[in-house]
């Protein structure tokens, strides 16, 4: 009588290979914004990401590439997004500028976001090339986009000439640092705002101080 040999079960789900970058790479986001760039292991990072340390570094040879790759993959595309939405836009320039506003908080203020910005005040000015990197692929693209609504509605005689083009960096320095404090302070503030009362709060703020004409009302 032949032996019967137990089937052999295959496990219920298994890992895609072309899913693990993906993995990794939201894993470094985590990590790199809880842990700060100099204090991010790559074995928590692995871990993180449900894979060995050796497979990490089949897709990333190093942890600064890894760094490279996930501001790529997960910041860059939202600049990118806004790159499109502004060279789409058809109407007025404040309402494409509230527009914008209202899409660069949406993504400034996510908890994950938030931990990145942090990460790159504190900590980049210590890796001189990473810093370029970021202020090349992340800062200076969004304060073009920014600069070409303005310039927009300095044309159409909606916006008044900017001053050295200082609102272009103003408003991306007011927006982090509000979602900042409202990720990291919100259990110590007694008069915290909500998320809603700071979009409308800065949207009110910057756009008196571009307009050519500031409404006599509040911002909607």
């Amino acid at each position: 009588m032949p032996v019967r040999r137990p089937a052999i079960r295959q496990p219920r789900w298994q890992r895609r290979p072309d899913a693990r970058p993906e993995e990794i790479l939201a894993a470094a986001q985590v990590v790199f914004g809880e842990q700060g760039f100099a204090g991010a292991r790559l074995e928590e990072l692995a871990r993180r990401a449900g894979v060995s340390k050796g497979t990490l570094y089949l897709y990333f040879d190093s942890k600064e590439t890894l760094f490279r790759e996930m501001v790529r993959a997960r910041i860059v595309p939202a600049v990118a997004a806004g790159e499109e939405f502004v060279c789409a836009y058809q109407g007025p320039a404040r309402d494409l500028l509230v527009e914008l506003v209202r899409r660069m908080w949406d993504t400034i203020r996510h908890p994950a976001m938030a931990s990145i910005t942090r990460l790159v005040q504190s900590e980049l000015q210590n890796f001189p090339e990473l810093a370029r990197f970021y202020f090349d692929e992340v800062i200076l693209r969004g304060r073009r986009l920014l600069q070409s609504v303005l310039d927009r509605g300095v044309a159409s005689g909606e916006f008044r000439p900017d001053l050295h083009q200082f609102a272009c960096r103003g408003l991306p320095h007011l927006m982090v640092f509000s979602a900042q404090t409202q990720c990291f302070f919100h259990a110590m503030d007694p008069e915290l705002l909500t998320d809603d009362q700071v979009l409308e709060g800065i949207l009110d703020l910057f756009l008196r101080g571009v307009e050519a004409r500031p409404a006599a009302g509040p911002v909607t």
